[in-house]
């Protein structure tokens, strides 16, 4: 994984969570959703970790069940 590509996927990422925004006002309301702010730190992982296919995301997964609702 390089820099380059890490870096890539989160100007994607942003440009689609923008348009998702855009397209869908009422989402803007829920721009602090947990599954769209762990997204955010794929950037760092793949910078750390490697490709996705290298780790994955269970301490997040168990996390999720103990989040409360906002």
């Amino acid at each position: 994984m390089t820099l380059a590509r890490a870096t890539t996927f989160r100007s994607l990422l942003k440009q689609w969570v923008d348009g998702l925004h855009e397209v869908h006002p009422h989402t803007k309301a829920h721009q602090n959703r947990t599954n769209v702010h762990v997204a955010f730190h794929l950037y760092d992982f793949l910078i750390l970790f490697g490709p996705v296919i290298s780790w994955w995301c269970f301490p997040f997964e168990r996390l999720i069940g103990t989040i409360p609702e906002s």
